[in-house]
């Protein structure tokens, strides 16, 4: 792990979030690359118009958010760590996915207010776009964390196949913790499964990734989301962990998203990993 995108708005969300970034950082001797998007209305972005640059209203907020950013890098957290600095002008999510491609990034470390009800189902937040469409691993953050000491984790997948490469990516993580990985597969009414074939699935994937200092745990609710969420309060989790296929589009009006839903409700640290 050795490039970390902090995208922040300077707001104490993304305050919490860059706290976070820099705790791994340290323990990852990778380098943090702030990232700060003055967003373009989506309507104009659809429409092509790419010259805002120009308009006073936005010079200033260009020069405002350049001041913003070198007094956050000044911040004695950084001490110690390699930073870089960035204010684009753009639509948010996608000028933080594109960026996070562009420097090799290896994990996106953002702040999250969450989303709900008409917001969520409309708009959504641009943690929940992030976690759509980037490549790398996203950790999202919603409250201020002075150690962040992870000790355990809720690892949520049906363990198939394809959780393989998705454990790959999580693996680079936990190295840099010495936690306890709760492996969880929640079964509910629309989505049964038999206990011994969730157990033989479970075991398996523990064999093939040689998983250790974990347990397994099959949780019954009623929806994936709540088994998650309720699981994690059970354990006091420090992070939940869950893959994402990232759909777009009509597929993700039809079929939702997990692993957004669980980063709109989730109070503790996600994170969230593209299968």
């Amino acid at each position: 792990m050795k490039n970390i995108l902090v995208p922040t708005d300077f707001s104490e969300c993304a305050h919490h979030a860059a706290e976070v970034a820099v705790q791994i950082a340290k323990e990852a001797s990778a380098t943090i690359h702030l990232l700060h998007v003055v967003d373009i209305p989506l309507t104009s972005y659809d429409a092509g118009m790419h010259t805002y640059e120009n308009i006073p209203e936005t010079m200033f907020l260009m020069n405002h958010a350049k001041e913003s950013m070198e007094k956050l890098k000044n911040e004695t957290m950084f001490n110690g760590v390699e930073v870089t600095t960035m204010v684009e002008f753009d639509l948010t999510y996608s000028r933080i996915t594109n960026e996070a491609k562009e420097k090799n990034v290896d994990l996106i470390v953002m702040g999250s207010h969450g989303a709900s009800g008409f917001q969520e189902l409309m708009i959504g937040s641009n943690a929940e776009r992030v976690v759509r469409f980037a490549a790398c691993p996203v950790l999202t953050i919603k409250k201020k964390h002075t150690k962040f000491d992870i000790q355990n984790i809720v690892l949520a997948s049906d363990f198939k196949e394809d959780s393989a490469p998705f454990f790959d990516h999580f693996s680079a993580f936990i190295k840099l913790f010495d936690a306890h990985i709760h492996l969880l597969k929640v079964n509910t009414a629309l989505n049964f499964e038999i206990t011994p074939v969730s157990r033989k699935l479970m075991e398996s994937f523990l064999i093939k990734h040689d998983v250790k200092n974990s347990s397994t745990h099959i949780y019954n609710d009623e929806s994936e989301e709540d088994g998650i969420l309720n699981f994690a309060e059970e354990v006091d989790a420090d992070l939940i962990a869950i893959g994402t296929h990232g759909r777009t589009g009509l597929s993700h009006l039809v079929n939702g998203s997990l692993a957004e839903s669980v980063i709109n409700h989730a109070g503790r640290p996600v994170l969230s990993i593209k299968i």
